[in-house]
């Protein structure tokens, strides 16, 4: 058989291959100063490490342009803060009882105590309201405590008939109580500032302010300050709540159980769990890797080095992050997997080819120029298509995902640095024994690669048909897998915030909370009984909607206050507890109440009773059920009260409905750019617009079968699920980069399909081999982690990795050998 001739394109590829060879000289004969260049650069970009922010928030998994986030932004300056922890104190008995109460009462004022908590709400400063007389009393309900049994059993009844006090304060079967702790809107620096300025220029008690964005109410100071600095950090609730876990040890006792929930604490554990999985298994990785490439090569040099390379490569993306300002999201914990497989990888291939050239008798500096010239080409286009493939992610409207799309190309392009640069620099001046690795041609490994390199020569149709088949069965499969975003689901069974929020869902309405905002358009809008009797049948309707076992629990508004202001002032009748009918006569109420000296309509409504807040409990279910719920409320909401008012809808649950919109569009997207990016270097590589295509084919096959096992294993698409198919694209393509190049180097001598293969097979397929068993490892050891999220992740992409290897060694082979066939039987069209 004759050899095919060389195309322009192997010519440049033999420039470029040259070129590596040079470098790889290069590299032998200046390795000190490599070595000094990176180390300053390292050291340099060190000093911004302490800058590194992370980021949890509900917000943080919209783009800042969103408009759920921006609607938030602004309920946030003119509201406060709507993400509260609810705690929840349980008892065996009845809790109305002297001593459950008096502990209450302490831990309520420890509450208070703890910095950046701005109020408390339980049973012990709940408002309670009556008539005596002429007068209005408005005091908390623990105000005169009680002293009898009698005054127990009347404490009792107050709360079974007060509304405002059952599924908010106590479950109906008063065995629980919650207590509601809201931070602080603003943190502890800005709020400093703001003390400063005179009480004349800025009122802290005008409530919301006339502005809903706080414009018209700040003083220039304020105006000054950039919007995103004004709010309480992470950081500031998180060590908020770390004080309130302490100090709950103090008051827990059998009769008085406490547990924490809320959407800050599912964030705080989250931030927690995330960041200690994501170093101990970092950790982990490297022991385990280390262990595997010792037993494969049993040189300490092919563990030391590859592993040194691939950590240092990992710190480097993380203070380059710090330097260009990234912030750390929950997604992030996929890089050092990913990394170190990466540069490991890069590695095994490098010392492999390195050590062929020793077995031949070349010297180091031989062997160096050999190495790179035959592997750094397809080490940096393996690079470059794991980095495209990453790329896609950056157009995701999921922030965290949209970030990978940054932080994950600049991590592996330093992995290809630390890669090119450093390895080489180190094998030349590290002292180890000039001796190859052990020919193993008869071991398992290649018995294995030999057997693979037969069938798929040998039966190239049937081994084409096999994966054909299986690709058109997973597409099926694939159809059938459904979104989710579902953070409470990924603590395992038995977690604190689990088990309480599920318990607070279940007998007090939910633990995160949504919000609606009614601007009358007015001063003293808020007086209009048509309006608030309008409100009050869309608080009913809202109250009585289950959609898909969605269902909101207590909502908290003015409407509240103008029933209760009306029964008490109608001699405590419950006949009354309803809006008046007249203007005036609401008019009158409310300020009543408001000469009471309570300060409860400052959360409510705005200082010129045109905007009136309403917050009402959710529970924390899949995100993917909220959308609909949603949509229904306001579709609601907004017959009912028609053009009485606008309507504003915001509050956590509306982020994570937002969050649950984008997600597959966001999976169509990144995976169609992960394709329209790794498609064309692939043709560059092999330098044809055909066989490039084809070669695509065992690069999306597995990633085909791999996102048929989530319907069959029940796990959802999520924001990390969502990232394994253009992650499993980025690495599946390594593997068909080195075959491919290989491949065309001994076709281009050979001018056999089935010798190239068998010698590509037999001089890179173990370094596939152990690439794909390091890359896969890599990402199993995610599997010993606390989320389920983060084990799904590891589990589909580790298996991807292992069905992409398969697809290299028996698909792509077999697809090689039927397109030389093809060639052979149509000689005038062009092969490379």
């Amino acid at each position: 058989m004759s050899r095919p001739s060389a195309s322009h394109f192997d010519r440049a590829r033999d420039r470029i291959e040259r070129g590596f060879a040079r470098w790889g000289a290069f590299c032998h004969d200046h390795p000190w100063w490599i070595i000094t260049s990176l180390l300053v650069a390292l050291v340099y970009f060190s000093t911004w490490l302490p800058t590194m922010e992370v980021d949890t928030s509900n917000e943080s998994y919209l783009r800042e342009t969103d408009p759920a986030r921006v609607t938030y932004k602004a309920f946030q300056e003119a509201f406060g803060k709507d993400e509260r922890l609810v705690i929840l104190v349980e008892s065996d008995a009845n809790i109305v009882n002297d001593a459950f109460l008096r502990q209450l009462q302490s831990w309520h004022e420890r509450l208070e105590a703890v910095p950046q908590v701005d109020k408390v709400e339980s049973l012990i400063n709940a408002r309670w309201m009556e008539g005596r007389g002429d007068e209005l009393i408005v005091e908390e309900l623990l105000e005169d405590w009680p002293q009898s049994p009698a005054e127990f059993a009347a404490l009792r009844s107050r709360i079974a008939a007060n509304p405002l006090y059952q599924n908010h304060f106590v479950s109906p079967d008063l065995r629980k109580a919650a207590l509601i702790v809201t931070p602080d809107t603003y943190t502890a620096s800005y709020s400093r500032e703001m003390a400063s300025i005179d009480a004349a220029d800025f009122d802290f008690a005008s409530g919301f302010g006339d502005d809903p964005v706080g414009g018209d109410a700040a003083p220039a100071e304020a105006e000054a300050a950039d919007d995103d600095d004004r709010f309480i950090t992470d950081q500031e609730i998180y060590a908020m709540i770390d004080e309130i876990r302490a100090a709950k040890a103090d008051f827990q006792r059998d009769d008085f159980q406490i547990s924490v929930s809320g959407s800050p604490f599912i964030m705080h554990q989250l931030t927690f769990i995330l960041g200690r999985d994501m170093f101990l298994f970092s950790g982990v990785g490297i022991v385990l890797i280390s262990v595997l490439l010792f037993a494969v090569f049993r040189r300490w040099v092919m563990v030391v080095l590859p592993v040194t390379v691939s950590a240092l490569s990992l710190y480097f993306t993380f203070v380059l992050m710090c330097f260009f300002g990234m912030v750390i999201t929950t997604a992030v914990q996929i890089l050092p997997s990913l990394l170190l497989a990466i540069g490991v990888g890069n590695s095994v291939h490098i010392f492999t080819v390195y050590f062929q050239a020793i077995d031949r008798g070349d010297d180091k500096r031989q062997a160096l120029q050999y190495a790179l010239g035959h592997s750094g080409f397809a080490v940096l286009m393996t690079g470059l298509t794991t980095a495209g493939g990453l790329v896609s992610f950056i157009t995701a409207d999921l922030k965290p995902v949209g970030d990978i799309g940054i932080m994950a190309p600049v991590g592996i392009l330093s992995t290809l640095l630390f890669s090119l640069a450093l390895l080489p620099a180190l094998i030349a001046i590290t002292p180890f024994r000039e001796q190859g690795l052990r020919d193993d041609r008869s071991g398992p490994f290649q018995r294995f690669l030999s057997w693979c390199a037969d069938v798929s020569t040998g039966y190239p149709k049937a081994v084409v048909g096999i994966w054909f088949v299986l690709i058109a069965v997973s597409l099926v499969l694939v159809s059938q897998i459904r979104p989710s975003h579902y953070p409470l689901n990924w603590f395992p069974e038995g977690f604190e915030v689990r088990e309480a929020t599920e318990t607070i869902d279940a007998h007090f309405g939910g633990a995160t909370f949504s919000e609606i905002i009614v601007d009358s358009g007015e001063r003293n809008g808020l007086h209009d009984p048509e309006l608030l009797h309008a409100v009050d049948r869309a608080l009913t309707f809202m109250e009585e909607l289950n959609v898909q076992g969605v269902q909101s629990g207590k909502a908290v508004s003015l409407i509240d206050i103008n029933k209760e202001l009306h029964q008490a002032l109608n001699e405590n009748d419950p006949a009354y507890y309803a809006i008046p009918d007249s203007r005036d006569l609401i008019a009158q109420e409310l300020l009543l109440f408001e000469n009471s000296s309570s300060d409860d309509l400052d959360d409510l409504v705005d200082t010129s009773f045109s905007k009136m807040r309403i917050t009402a409990k959710m529970p924390f279910v899949d995100g993917v059920l909220y959308p609909d719920y949603l949509d229904a409320v306001q579709s609601g909401f907004r017959e009912i009260v028609g053009d009485r008012a606008d309507l504003t809808f915001t509050g956590v649950i509306m982020l994570l409905a937002g969050s649950v919109k984008v997600l597959i569009s966001d999976t169509i997207k990144a995976y169609s750019l992960a394709f329209l990016i790794v498609a064309p270097l692939m043709m560059l590589l092999v330098g044809s617009v055909r066989t490039g295509l084809i070669s695509m084919i065992p690069n999306l096959a597995p990633v085909i079968l791999t996102l048929a096992l989530m319907p069959l294993l029940g796990i959802p698409l999520d924001a990390f699920t969502l990232l394994v198919g253009s992650i499993a694209l980025g690495l599946a393509v390594d593997d068909t980069i080195h075959f491919m190049h290989n491949f065309h180097r001994y076709y281009a001598q050979s001018g056999d399909a089935r010798q190239a293969v068998h010698e590509t097979l037999r001089t890179t397929g173990k370094a596939l081999m152990i690439t794909s068993m390091v890359l896969s490892l890599a990402f199993f050891v995610n599997l010993m982690g606390t989320m389920e999220n983060l084990q799904h992740f590891g589990l589909l992409t580790g298996v991807c990795i292992i069905v992409a290897f398969l697809a290299d060694v028996l698909l792509a082979p077999a697809l090689m050998t039927l397109l030389t066939q093809w060639k052979e039987r149509h000689p005038k069209e062009q092969f490379a």
